[in-house]
Protein backbone atom coordinates (compact mmCIF):
# COMPACT_ATOMS: atom_id res chain seq x y z
CA UNK A 1 0.00 0.00 0.00
CA UNK A 2 1.21 3.53 -1.06
CA UNK A 3 0.00 6.99 -0.45
CA UNK A 4 -0.90 9.27 2.60
CA UNK A 5 -3.35 6.98 3.67
CA UNK A 6 -0.77 4.08 4.08
CA UNK A 7 1.61 6.52 6.52
CA UNK A 8 -0.61 8.54 8.37
CA UNK A 9 -3.68 7.00 9.29
CA UNK A 10 -6.90 8.85 9.83
CA UNK A 11 -8.99 8.73 12.72
CA UNK A 12 -12.60 6.97 11.59
CA UNK A 13 -15.27 8.71 13.77
CA UNK A 14 -17.20 6.63 15.52
CA UNK A 15 -19.60 8.46 17.77
CA UNK A 16 -19.64 12.14 18.43
CA UNK A 17 -21.65 14.01 20.77
CA UNK A 18 -21.82 15.93 24.21
CA UNK A 19 -22.07 13.65 27.73
CA UNK A 20 -21.67 15.37 31.28
CA UNK A 21 -20.03 13.34 33.89
CA UNK A 22 -19.20 14.71 37.49
CA UNK A 23 -21.27 15.70 40.43
CA UNK A 24 -23.06 18.77 39.24
CA UNK A 25 -26.39 18.23 37.54
CA UNK A 26 -26.56 21.29 35.33
CA UNK A 27 -23.53 23.14 34.59
CA UNK A 28 -24.02 22.01 31.43
CA UNK A 29 -27.98 22.90 30.65
CA UNK A 30 -27.83 21.78 27.02
CA UNK A 31 -26.48 18.35 27.77
CA UNK A 32 -27.28 15.20 29.18
CA UNK A 33 -26.06 14.81 32.84
CA UNK A 34 -24.83 10.64 32.97
CA UNK A 35 -23.29 10.77 36.28
CA UNK A 36 -20.31 9.58 36.86
CA UNK A 37 -20.05 7.11 34.32
CA UNK A 38 -20.90 6.27 30.67
CA UNK A 39 -20.26 3.16 28.73
CA UNK A 40 -20.16 3.11 24.95
CA UNK A 41 -21.07 -0.12 22.90
CA UNK A 42 -19.42 -0.48 19.49
CA UNK A 43 -18.48 -3.31 17.07
CA UNK A 44 -15.00 -3.57 15.79
CA UNK A 45 -14.57 -5.74 11.78
CA UNK A 46 -11.09 -6.83 11.10
CA UNK A 47 -10.98 -5.83 7.36
CA UNK A 48 -8.72 -7.96 4.87
CA UNK A 49 -5.75 -5.66 5.23
CA UNK A 50 -2.56 -7.14 5.67
CA UNK A 51 -1.19 -6.31 9.45
CA UNK A 52 -1.19 -7.07 13.51
CA UNK A 53 -4.87 -7.38 15.21
CA UNK A 54 -4.33 -4.05 16.79
CA UNK A 55 -6.11 -0.51 16.59
CA UNK A 56 -6.04 2.04 19.13
CA UNK A 57 -9.38 4.00 20.23
CA UNK A 58 -9.50 7.58 20.52
CA UNK A 59 -11.44 8.99 24.05
CA UNK A 60 -11.83 13.01 23.64
CA UNK A 61 -13.69 15.00 26.06
CA UNK A 62 -13.51 19.40 27.08
CA UNK A 63 -13.22 20.54 30.21
CA UNK A 64 -11.35 17.55 31.92
CA UNK A 65 -8.75 18.05 34.34
CA UNK A 66 -6.99 15.99 37.00
CA UNK A 67 -6.39 17.38 40.65
CA UNK A 68 -3.14 17.14 41.90
CA UNK A 69 -2.43 13.97 43.96
CA UNK A 70 -5.56 12.07 41.69
CA UNK A 71 -5.15 9.94 39.14
CA UNK A 72 -7.40 10.89 36.50
CA UNK A 73 -10.87 9.42 34.56
CA UNK A 74 -11.12 5.83 34.34
CA UNK A 75 -11.16 4.35 30.69
CA UNK A 76 -11.72 1.03 30.38
CA UNK A 77 -11.69 -0.90 27.20
CA UNK A 78 -14.15 -4.36 27.39
CA UNK A 79 -14.54 -7.30 24.77
CA UNK A 80 -17.73 -9.00 25.30
CA UNK A 81 -17.06 -12.59 23.98
CA UNK A 82 -19.29 -14.45 23.53
CA UNK A 83 -19.69 -17.95 23.97
CA UNK A 84 -22.33 -19.42 20.93
CA UNK A 85 -22.74 -22.90 22.76
CA UNK A 86 -24.23 -21.07 25.29
CA UNK A 87 -25.29 -17.67 24.19
CA UNK A 88 -23.74 -16.19 27.26
CA UNK A 89 -20.72 -13.80 27.17
CA UNK A 90 -18.05 -13.27 29.69
CA UNK A 91 -16.08 -9.57 29.56
CA UNK A 92 -12.16 -9.47 28.64
CA UNK A 93 -10.67 -5.99 29.76
CA UNK A 94 -8.47 -5.26 26.78
CA UNK A 95 -7.32 -1.96 28.46
CA UNK A 96 -7.42 0.37 31.03
CA UNK A 97 -6.17 3.85 31.28
CA UNK A 98 -6.13 7.44 33.06
CA UNK A 99 -7.83 10.39 30.99
CA UNK A 100 -6.03 13.18 32.60
CA UNK A 101 -6.61 16.16 30.03
CA UNK A 102 -9.02 16.21 26.50
CA UNK A 103 -7.75 13.08 24.29
CA UNK A 104 -6.19 10.02 25.30
CA UNK A 105 -5.58 7.20 22.50
CA UNK A 106 -5.91 3.46 23.76
CA UNK A 107 -4.34 1.42 22.06
CA UNK A 108 -5.84 -2.54 21.84
CA UNK A 109 -4.86 -6.15 21.10
CA UNK A 110 -7.80 -8.42 19.52
CA UNK A 111 -4.79 -11.21 18.85
CA UNK A 112 -6.32 -14.69 19.01
CA UNK A 113 -9.90 -13.13 19.19
CA UNK A 114 -12.72 -13.71 16.40
CA UNK A 115 -13.87 -10.99 14.42
CA UNK A 116 -16.54 -9.19 14.66
CA UNK A 117 -15.52 -7.67 18.37
CA UNK A 118 -18.07 -6.79 20.28
CA UNK A 119 -16.06 -3.81 22.85
CA UNK A 120 -17.48 -1.47 24.89
CA UNK A 121 -15.75 1.60 26.31
CA UNK A 122 -16.35 3.00 29.63
CA UNK A 123 -15.58 6.27 30.62
CA UNK A 124 -15.37 6.78 34.20
CA UNK A 125 -15.58 9.91 36.77
CA UNK A 126 -12.20 9.71 38.93
CA UNK A 127 -13.46 7.19 41.78
CA UNK A 128 -10.36 8.38 44.27
CA UNK A 129 -12.12 12.09 44.45
CA UNK A 130 -14.60 12.66 46.90
CA UNK A 131 -17.74 13.70 46.32
CA UNK A 132 -18.94 17.50 46.01
CA UNK A 133 -15.05 17.98 44.70
CA UNK A 134 -15.13 16.05 41.51
CA UNK A 135 -14.69 16.86 37.64
CA UNK A 136 -17.28 17.86 35.96
CA UNK A 137 -16.49 17.21 32.49
CA UNK A 138 -18.08 16.58 28.47
CA UNK A 139 -17.16 13.20 26.97
CA UNK A 140 -17.38 14.06 23.10
CA UNK A 141 -16.00 12.19 20.34
CA UNK A 142 -15.07 8.51 20.36
CA UNK A 143 -12.85 7.44 17.00
CA UNK A 144 -10.83 4.52 16.04
CA UNK A 145 -7.12 5.18 14.59
CA UNK A 146 -6.19 2.60 12.65
CA UNK A 147 -3.20 1.61 10.71
CA UNK A 148 -3.49 0.59 7.03
CA UNK A 149 -7.33 0.53 7.37
CA UNK A 150 -6.82 -3.20 9.44
CA UNK A 151 -9.94 -2.25 11.10
CA UNK A 152 -13.26 -0.24 10.92
CA UNK A 153 -15.93 0.42 13.58
CA UNK A 154 -19.95 0.83 14.42
CA UNK A 155 -21.21 2.01 16.87
CA UNK A 156 -23.33 -0.44 18.64
CA UNK A 157 -23.49 -3.88 18.63
CA UNK A 158 -24.20 -4.90 14.87
CA UNK A 159 -23.24 -7.93 13.31
CA UNK A 160 -22.39 -7.78 9.80
CA UNK A 161 -23.47 -10.05 6.99
CA UNK A 162 -19.96 -9.71 5.66
CA UNK A 163 -18.34 -11.25 9.23
CA UNK A 164 -17.24 -14.62 9.02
Amino acid sequence: MSGACAQAPQAELIWQGRVHLGDEPGIYGDTPFAGAATEFPITLQRTSAPGEDKTVLVVEAQDSQTFTGYPGHSIKVILHVVDTTTFKAREVVLASKRLTDNRKEIPIDLTGYTSPYFVSVQIRQDETVPPGAQDDFLVTRLSNLSAGFQFFANYGYNVSPYSD
